[in-house]
């Protein structure tokens, strides 16, 4: 009822700036994808494991840096509403200074890093030196990635998302060809998976700062290093990133508890949870399309300080957040266990996945509001809440986790699960109030 009330601009505005970015969402998986089906078909299983090993790895090493994008946007999207043109454009260079920064320490660190994970994943000796192999290369495009992070939070704050769309189709699209071309046509092996990689990361880079440069110089403004480097602003970037480094940390651990958890009831029921995450992974690209249109939404308003816009924007973006994890979750209800059929051929874990499908239908509703008060309180560069929250959030699932688990089983694991992502909203919601004061009062 409430939505009406809004004009119908706001919610094509809202529907304008997510759709790309849920696009882009589903291209992410198309990396993992290709080069799994490539390296599968070269019949040796080591080389495999160590592809999948090797992208753990990357996936783990950059998520932690994942405060590239969700700082940037936040502080970007206020300088966009409030049309500073000069922080706007100082946002993006501190962003791929501290970018760049971290990516040649991981391009200078790169023969360490298997020797320091290895004891964790208990890699046999012929797995890890193609695990090896392949880190020592892609890490080659460490900096590339890590920039990456910073041109997508700014273009995201630009309300840029069609860009954003066509960087992750040259990323993506361009790595699953040259994958074909090194691996299959040219007999490359490991190397060529990560060779590829390393190539389009780097086209993707030089293309996305290519068009950075140009939005910089429709701007009125000037560069200055006294602007770029000022010890306030500096500060505030490094309190936020640190806030959201923090709650990424709290986040990979909540995911490592549950399947810690996961594997001490049994391999089976370890299987099952496996193949169920896929589904609340895939509801995750579609809602979060919603949560990053708050993200820049959100900061327009608090920049322009207009309290009826971010009301406006909070409204119509929540109304497609939610209706879009409703959706997923009536799709999950109704196809669920032939989704499950179409993942695992298994018989065991197809007859089990089904008895724990209920978790599975329950989640997507919890998490579009628990992902949507994430855009929300990062737009609005909230992040001491976000952290806190967080912490708070995996504090319950362990303490959850131990009682449920022990009379509950598989149900109790994800039973506190769920409890951990409803405390997610709970800690953001108590704050919400006085983050709509911080919109008139800052």
């Amino acid at each position: 009822m409430f939505t009406t009330m809004l004009k119908m601009s706001v919610h094509k505005k809202v529907i304008a700036i997510a759709l790309p970015l849920i696009l882009s969402n589903l291209t992410a998986p198309l990396l993992g994808l290709v080069d799994t089906a490539v390296i599968g078909h070269l019949g040796e299983a080591s080389y495999l494991a160590a592809i999948t090993a090797g992208a753990w790895i990357f996936s783990f090493l950059y998520g932690n840096f994942i405060f590239l994008r969700m700082g940037t946007t936040g502080l970007a999207a206020q300088s966009f509403g409030s049309k500073n043109h000069d922080e706007l454009i100082n946002i993006i260079l501190r962003s791929l200074i501290i970018g760049l920064f971290f990516g040649i320490l991981i391009l200078l660190l790169r023969n360490i890093i298997m020797p320091l994970v290895n004891p964790m994943l208990n890699l046999s000796e012929q797995v890890s030196e193609h695990a090896s192999l392949y880190i020592s290369i892609r890490a080659l495009s460490a900096p590339a990635a890590l920039m990456n992070f910073g041109v997508t939070g700014w273009l995201i704050a630009m309300q840029k998302t069609r860009i954003v769309l066509f960087l992750a189709f040259v990323v993506n699209g361009l790595n699953a060809i040259l994958d074909v071309v090194f691996v299959i046509f040219l007999d490359m092996g490991i190397s060529g998976v990560a060779t590829g990689t390393l190539i389009s990361e780097w086209i993707a880079c030089l293309i996305g700062l290519t068009i950075v440069v140009s939005l910089i110089k429709r701007m009125d403004s000037e560069i200055t290093l006294s602007g770029i480097f000022n010890k306030r602003s500096f500060g505030l970037l490094f309190n936020i990133n640190l806030d959201i480094f923090l709650r990424t940390l709290c986040l990979t651990l909540s995911h490592l508890w549950f399947i810690n958890r996961s594997s001490t009831i049994g391999d089976l029921q370890l299987a099952v949870n496996g193949v169920l995450l896929n589904f609340h992974i895939f509801a995750a690209f579609f809602i979060d399309g919603f949560a990053f249109t708050a993200e820049t939404l959100v900061g327009e308003s608090k920049g322009a300080r207009d309290f009826k816009m971010f009301r406006e924007y909070v409204i119509a973006s929540s109304f497609w957040c939610l209706l879009v994890g409703v959706f997923c979750s009536i799709i999950f209800w109704m196809l669920g266990s032939n989704i499950v059929s179409l993942l695992t051929d298994i018989p065991t874990v197809n007859q089990y996945s089904g008895t724990y499908l209920i978790w599975i239908v329950i989640l997507p509703v919890i998490s579009a509001v628990s992902y949507q008060l994430d855009g929300i309180f990062l737009g609005a560069t909230q992040t001491s809440a976000m952290r806190n929250g967080m912490f708070i959030s995996l504090v319950v699932l362990v303490v959850s986790s131990f009682y449920l688990v022990s009379n509950l089983g598989n149900h109790g694991l994800w039973c506190a699960f769920v409890l951990f992502m409803i405390t997610r909203c709970l800690t953001l919601g108590l704050k919400y109030k006085s983050l709509e004061n911080s919109i008139v009062r800052d």
